[in-house]
């Protein structure tokens, strides 16, 4: 019975799925440079022109023991373009099952995360937005063709809480009339509000997790 007992239980140990493996390089801002791996200056983006100077760590008091970013955004700015950050873009498998967690605390403000997909642009001619990448680091220009946007965390937070989803990737989308497959995933957070007001929003701990490929339609 014992021995019996002890096969089923190890059995049941073996069922259990692996941790996933957080595939945002970089996730909790580690390391002497803890913005390696995230975009904070969009020099093609006429509102974000100037984000980066918003960006900076986080005082260690407000959250002991994790690594986190502050958007510490000027007055005007909430209320009209608000501050972002993105994570570079990493390899996206087509038709591919994530989940997405971010913790925050809004502070000041409110935020508005999203998982966005991205595939080569054909008219790399066109004019760079907040929808069109140019190349850089070895990918071509990119066009957005595919947006999870994650539940908004509580306004004006004063505690740290966490958002997340699921969400499938689109294993073909059209572009310019043709098909093509996504090749790449960003996670971006923006912090806004309805005030013309200086004030802060905190992030932390990007999780982005490969769940496998399913032949379900995207959310």
């Amino acid at each position: 019975m014992k021995t019996s007992l002890h096969f089923l239980a190890c059995a049941a140990l073996l069922a259990l799925p692996a941790t996933a493996q957080n595939i945002l390089p970089n996730g909790n801002f580690e390391g002497p440079d803890p913005l390696k791996g995230w975009i904070t200056a969009f020099p093609d983006e006429a509102w974000y022109k100037g984000n980066a100077q918003y960006v900076k760590p986080a005082p260690e008091q407000s959250r002991p023991g994790h690594r986190a970013m502050m958007l510490d955004l000027a007055p005007g700015i909430a209320g009209n373009q608000g501050g972002k950050i993105e994570s570079v873009p990493v390899k996206v498998v087509p038709g591919g099952k994530y989940r997405i967690e971010v913790d925050c605390m809004t502070w000041d403000f409110s935020a508005k995360i999203h998982a966005e997909a991205w595939t080569t642009d054909p008219n790399p001619a066109q004019k760079r937005t907040i929808f069109r990448r140019a190349p850089k680091d070895g990918r071509p220009a990119l066009i957005m063709c595919f947006r999870a946007q994650l539940p908004d965390a509580p306004g004006k937070g004063r505690t740290w809480s966490t958002v997340s989803r699921e969400f499938t990737v689109p294993a073909k989308v059209t572009v310019a009339g043709k098909e093509q497959a996504p090749e790449f995933i960003t996670v971006k957070a923006v912090a806004y509000g309805a005030t013309q007001s200086a004030g802060k929003s905190y992030f932390s701990n990007f999780r982005l997790t490969f769940l496998g490929k399913t032949e379900k339609p995207a959310d």
